[in-house]
């Protein structure tokens, strides 16, 4: 199962990941997510896309960036989170 280990943030909305199978990439937000998503809205702005961590399960994750509708119909905010699948097959290798 392919994981990140780490991450460094990079300009222009990029991340370099390392993943556990000792590759590192380059994944850039910008190309990959959907500017018109309120959530990656959010994420690409560069105080917020810089608080980018990783993840137990080896994503990238943000926390407090994303909501889910609890059974009563109210609002609960939770991580807004990139796999670590799609951060490998939408990145650049090194």
């Amino acid at each position: 199962m392919i994981k990140i280990i780490r991450i460094e943030i990079l300009d222009s909305f990029q991340i370099l990941c390392y993943f556990n199978s000792n590759e590192r990439r380059i994944l850039d937000l910008k190309n990959v997510l959907d500017p018109n998503n309120r959530f990656v809205n959010e994420i690409l702005n560069p105080t917020i896309f810089r608080k980018a961590k990783v993840g137990e399960f080896g994503e990238i994750k943000w926390d407090n960036m994303g909501e889910i509708k609890e059974l009563d119909g109210s609002l609960t905010l939770c991580e807004y989170d990139i796999s670590p699948e799609f951060a490998y097959y939408k990145s650049a290798p090194l």
